[in-house]
């Protein structure tokens, strides 16, 4: 038996350190990005980028000083942060820069002080002879640049916002990071338990390196050794108890040819009525027997993995020889035979004698299940990249356990497909030759006739090796 080994890797990590480097990681981004966004803020704050928070009260001050002296308000510079609105003494807009709406939101709200404030703005009354003027700003810091306080009015949420993104876009890159990673270091795990379920026990467990999933594949490597010995103990018993039983069953046809060969020639000399009663059991009982073994030899064959050996056929020559032995099978009951083709290619890339072997195999059975007089059908045409040979017969059909379990070895449940001399192989072989094929075995009733149906699909050119 080869001996496997684990393939060593690096000094295991347990998996809450890499959760805890990966939570490291992304905590000082985190700070780095805040105090980041809190450099290039001052930087922009320095360099008048962006106007402090109080540049705006500065400009209302300064305006309220121009209008108690008399002057008229200059809004041509585009570093106005406030808008006014110029009332008379009852309220009524006479000009200014507010809307409407806005300017009727600000004379009532300073309609009983000269000072208000409504989140984000401030309000601030000046009166002045028989008109009132409203002014309208904001305490924050702002862009110095109109297209951007038109958007981003303020500066400090704009960074607030800026650093929001920037923390989800980092959490989930760290998260689909370390996501990925621990799906490579499970890798090892999920090929040995796909190796294990297939019983292809010859592989090396590498290690990923993680402290407890190291500790599972190490466990899975003890199971593995476990159970390739056990297995292979099972296989060397199972393949010893095949060998018996062939050569027994070998050996008992000498003997047995011999009994049959005397006893048809003693059949052939004079004897009496009740001599010939008794020649005709011991004929009968050798042919039983014959059959026995015969099927007890087709028992240890289909237990053995047959050996594929495809090769491109003729597809009119493979078919041609069917439809010859189907024809000389259902002759024997008077069964009539109604072939079908359609779409069918030049070339089949299958092993002939396999295939051959696992039509016949329904062929038989169909035939078994038929009437007397009844009609066979075999159809044979391509479904994709697939070649399907159906046979549907006017039997009693399948019952719904023996469409469950019909390709079971040596399942014979179904009453009305039971056959004396059958054991349950027919189905079982040939879908055993339909797996070596990569193809798929279907068993349905029809619908047209209520008799089975099987149908036996390969594919054309390739199959799994």
């Amino acid at each position: 038996m080869e001996v496997t080994t684990v393939q060593q890797a690096r000094k295991s990590t347990k998996l809450r350190t890499i959760f805890l480097g990966y939570l490291a990681i992304f905590c000082i981004g985190t700070i780095a990005l805040a105090l980041l966004l809190v450099l290039i803020f001052y930087m922009l704050l320095s360099n008048g980028a962006i106007l402090p928070a109080n540049y705006a009260e500065k400009q209302v001050l300064e305006a309220k000083t121009v209008i108690k002296a008399g002057k008229p308000l200059h809004l041509d510079s585009k570093l106005n942060l406030y808008k006014y609105g110029l009332f008379t003494s009852d309220g009524s807009l006479i000009e200014g820069n507010l809307t409407g709406k806005q300017a009727k939101a600000a004379w009532s709200l300073t309609k009983q002080s000269d000072t208000a404030s409504q989140f984000p703005y401030n309000y601030v009354k000046i009166p002045h002879h028989n008109k009132v003027t409203v002014m309208r700003y904001s305490i924050a810091a702002q862009f110095e640049l109109p297209i951007l306080r038109r958007y981003m009015p303020n500066a400090e949420l704009s960074f607030f916002a800026v650093f929001c993104i920037a923390f989800l876009v980092g959490g989930a890159l760290l998260a689909s990071s370390f996501g990925r990673k621990l799906t490579r270091k499970m890798s090892g795990l999920q090929q040995a338990t796909q190796q294990i379920q297939a019983q292809d026990l010859d592989f090396s467990i590498k290690l990923s390196g993680v402290l407890e999933i190291d500790q599972v594949l190490h466990s899975m490597d003890k199971m593995k050794e476990t159970l390739k010995t056990s297995l292979q103990k099972q296989w060397n018993l199972e393949r010893a108890r095949r060998e018996q039983i062939s050569a027994l069953a070998h050996d008992v046809k000498t003997p047995l040819t011999i009994v049959r060969g005397n006893v048809e020639l003693l059949s052939e000399t004079d004897q009496s009525e009740e001599q010939k009663n008794y020649t005709n059991y011991i004929v009968e009982s050798t042919k039983q027997m014959e059959q026995y073994i015969k099927t007890l030899i087709e028992i240890t064959k289909a237990e053995t993995a047959a050996t594929l050996r495809a090769e491109t056929i003729d597809t009119d020559f493979f078919l041609t020889k069917v439809k010859d032995q189907v024809l000389a099978l259902a002759a024997v009951k008077k069964i009539s035979v109604a072939f079908a083709v359609y779409n069918l290619p030049d070339t089949l890339y299958a092993d002939p004698v396999l295939l051959e072997r696992a039509i016949m195999n329904v062929i038989s059975n169909a035939v078994d299940q038929a009437p007397e007089y009844s009609e066979i059908r075999l159809v044979v045409g391509t479904v994709e990249d697939r070649i399907r040979f159906s046979v549907i017969d006017e039997g009693p059909g399948f019952s719904p356990e023996a469409l469950k379990q019909a390709v079971e070895q040596f399942y014979m449940g179904d009453s009305s497909r039971r056959l004396n001399g059958h054991y349950g192989m027919g189905l079982y072989i040939t879908q055993s030759i339909v797996n070596l094929h990569g193809g798929a075995l279907h068993i349905a009733n029809s619908t047209e006739t209520g008799g089975g149906q099987v149908s036996i699909e390969i594919p054309i050119n390739s199959f799994p090796k």
